[in-house]
């Protein structure tokens, strides 16, 4: 690890009840496609601090990015000035105390990142535009590396460095009417395929293009591929689980642990120790990681938190799934580091196969549900309708209406083919109790 803060940071430390300094420095390489070419690569390099105090019940804290002498100067200045005009806080228990880790590092580091070159990105975006039969109006693959060091006054210093490549990309084409694709990559490894890539790009906007608009209000089962579940899941049982949620009551699941509050078949850890964007010996706080379970058979088993919330269970984090650059700008907040669903034994096939009723949603026009209640009416914008275990037409322009928190306990399947979608690792689920509404 070569990043470290600047000495008056470190001597800075010394000043206050609790302190804390944070840097991180990131190199990202983006290839952008527009209407299936490629309009532009371009490598971004970003060092940043941010320092974070307390003193006699107040707190205050200051972020700049590190590209001039004075930097650390105007970092330290401006912190003590928000120090001096903020409120007395009484629920700030502290920072981090120094802990030895409790897992190995996981493999989060890609040599193929680290040393890529912008032909090798035009490749990438090149085999991905010749494998898509229609329109890629808009796309990017972002590849960065990232390392950062905490340092506190209690005598925290660890660091962390990880790889981290994000892709998203959509597509386009006419046939009854517009139809569109969308297909991302979420990873610590140059792993994506971009053959496949273009095969779903084509095939999800060719579906979508010959959808028919569905009429009526029916009662159906909800079946979600990773693409759409893993946003509905991370929205929904991610904030039941957010330990701030808990401690102030927003969470529904506040007073349910050791209780029922999904399906028995449901299992739900938070592992750390393998392939995933936050994986981590140490949270971006300091505080040791581990694999912690969440739901077992359907029980709650505890929730997440960061130091502010007291109790740390190391998910204080800064760094994000999707995008490198700003980590030092950003508060740890409690975020999963890794939410990895427990694998069925069906095929996405077999799940429609024992289905009797239901669709299978290609694409909502946004997937997620109500952060509080787990509520959601989402437009369908490509979904399959499923009689009697076969697919008897292509939908959209309806209403999908339910309950994340209540579907959970109507878990009908759970499928073989889970996929890494930010910081759950989920596969393709079906559910009981939605209601589809056409016009």
């Amino acid at each position: 690890m070569t990043v470290y803060p600047d000495d008056r940071a470190i001597q800075a430390l010394k000043r206050y009840d609790q302190a804390e300094t944070y840097v991180s420095e990131t190199v990202v390489n983006t290839v952008y496609i527009d209407d299936s070419k490629i309009s532009n690569i371009e490598t971004k390099t970003e060092s940043g601090m941010m320092f974070r105090m307390a003193k006699d019940g107040k707190m205050g804290k200051s972020s700049v990015s590190l590209n001039s002498p004075g930097s650390v100067d105007d970092c330290l200045r401006m912190a003590e000035t928000v120090l001096k005009y903020s409120p007395v806080n009484n629920v700030f228990q502290g920072y981090a105390q120094p802990t030895q880790a409790k897992i190995s590092a996981p493999d989060v580091w890609d040599k193929k990142v680290e040393n890529i070159t912008p032909d090798e990105l035009r490749e990438l975006a090149k085999i991905l535009i010749g494998s898509c039969r229609v329109n890629i109006p808009r796309a990017q693959i972002r590849v960065s590396c990232t390392e950062t060091r905490t340092v506190n006054s209690n005598g925290v210093d660890v660091g962390h460095r990880s790889t981290l490549v994000y892709g998203h990309f959509t597509s386009m084409t006419v046939r009854d009417h517009p139809g569109e694709g969308m297909e991302t990559y979420h990873g610590s490894h140059l792993c994506l395929d971009p053959v496949f890539i273009g095969q779903e790009l084509s095939r999800k906007a060719e579906a979508a293009a010959v959808c028919r608009e569905f009429k009526g209000t029916e009662k159906l089962s909800m079946i979600l591929p990773p693409s759409e579940l893993g946003d509905m899941l991370t929205s929904s049982v991610g904030s039941a689980i957010n330990g701030e949620n808990c401690k102030y009551g927003r969470s529904m699941w506040k007073d349910s642990i050791g209780k029922e509050v999904a399906s028995g078949c449901l299992d739900i850890v938070d592992d750390p120790t393998v392939k995933a964007p936050l994986s981590c010996v140490f949270d971006d706080e300091g505080v040791p990681a581990e694999r912690k379970p969440v739901i077992e058979g359907g029980i709650l088993k505890g929730f997440l938190k960061d130091t502010y919330c007291g109790g740390s269970t190391g998910n204080g984090m800064r760094r994000s799934s999707v995008e490198a650059q700003g980590a030092y700008e950003r508060t740890p907040t409690i975020k999963p580091l890794n939410l990895v669903v427990k694998p069925g034994k069906l095929t996405r096939e077999q799940i429609i196969e024992q289905t009797d009723n239901g669709i299978l949603v290609e694409k909502f026009a946004w997937p997620e549900a109500d952060e509080l209640t787990g509520r959601f009416g989402l437009n369908v914008r490509s979904g399959y309708i499923i009689r009697k275990g076969e697919i008897a037409g292509v939908v959209n322009n309806a209403l999908l209406m339910g309950n994340m928190l209540e579907a959970v306990k109507g878990i009908e399947a759970i499928g073989n083919d889970p996929a890494q979608m930010g910081v759950i690792t989920v596969p393709t689920m079906s559910f009981s109790g939605t209601e589809l509404v056409g016009n």
